[in-house]
């Protein structure tokens, strides 16, 4: 460790932020592993004794903590609103799970209230790291393809209402929603890969079994620009897909695993010509949960970053919103 290392906490202690985001700052040069809190005190002991961190008696004592620089927001998503004012009222820099809240008017309080502090607010989108979505950007800048001209992106998996441990998930006081929870990745690598163009939502819809339900699929037709016709798609009830197809006057590319993937994983995409001609680029395995937090490290004295993280918070947030309503709603 050096003297720029900053000391993380993680609040909340499901299995992936036991699995992938304590390992990840464990194993990162830029930060230490100060801390673990949960409501679950077993949970707490173990995580504590086998990192070798802290832990505090109540949240209190975590977030009056002088010698913690980071919380690391992993409950919940209908606890990050209340929970996440708290960390940035303390003087901690916010880092969050996706999504940041599940109400456009509480995500713009947050930024506000981290612009007010010089904090930064980070939002967890791994995927927007790891070195198959910067390949895929390139993609699109260099204007390989031509021009762009449809885009179709999926994100689902079968989870299961009647689970013995079904989580947050169908648990609409906590958040459990498929659109803030799956359906945030696949807007916001149209929201990443498209940044200067205007968006606008030709057609959605939701499912739910009834208005009290947790939405359990939807889709969207979105015009990126004036040419751009993209189809999104996102599910907790369909078998396993997680992939995107972009289709250009002079090629199409496809690309699996685009959003969730193991650290072995070698990423493949599949390029097709003009005359369909067809060839494959196989990208560098990477732990995108270890690039996301070294990502975050250096906005922490870097405005311009720091700046366009909290705008990407903000367009996901309105985008989310727009969507979950079903009209627009200005900022």
């Amino acid at each position: 460790m050096t003297n720029d290392t900053k000391r993380v906490a993680i609040w909340g202690l499901g299995k992936h932020a036991i699995n992938n985001i304590i390992p990840a700052i464990a194993n990162s040069t830029y930060l230490e592993l100060y801390g673990c809190h949960s409501r679950n005190q077993q949970i707490v002991k173990d995580c504590s004794i086998k990192w070798g961190c802290s832990s505090w008696d109540t949240t209190e004592d975590m977030l009056m903590d002088s010698n913690l620089d980071i919380i690391y927001l992993s409950t919940p998503p209908g606890l990050h609103y209340e929970q996440g004012m708290r960390v940035l009222q303390s003087d901690k820099h916010l880092w969050c799970e996706k999504p940041i809240t599940l109400d456009f008017e509480q995500t713009k309080e947050l930024v506000h209230c981290s612009e007010k502090r010089s904090l930064s607010l980070c939002e967890g989108l791994m995927y927007l790291y790891h070195p198959q979505f910067i390949r895929l950007k390139e993609y699109l800048d260099n204007k390989t393809l031509g021009k762009i001209k449809t885009i179709h992106c999926r994100f689902g998996a079968h989870w299961i209402l009647s689970s013995a441990t079904p989580g947050f998930r169908f648990n609409k006081k906590l958040g459990g929603s498929s659109l803030f929870d799956v359906g945030c990745y696949p807007l916001s690598i149209i929201l990443a890969l498209f940044p200067d163009e205007e968006i606008n939502i030709l057609d959605s819809e939701i499912t739910k079994t009834d208005s009290d339900s947790v939405d359990l699929d939807g889709s969207v037709n979105l015009k990126i620009g004036s040419q751009i016709n993209c189809f999104l798609e996102w599910a907790y009830n369909r078998a396993y897909r997680n992939d995107i197809d972009i289709w250009g006057e002079e090629g199409s590319l496809y690309a699996d695993n685009i959003f969730s993937k193991k650290t072995n994983y070698k990423p493949q995409f599949l390029l097709r010509d003009l005359y369909g001609n067809q060839t494959k680029e196989v990208i560098e395995s990477s732990n995108h949960f270890e690039k996301m937090l070294e990502h975050f490290f250096h906005s922490l004295n870097d405005k311009t970053k720091t700046d366009e993280e909290r705008k990407r918070v903000i367009n996901l947030s309105k985008l989310l919103e727009e969507i979950k309503f079903g009209r627009s709603k200005k900022q």
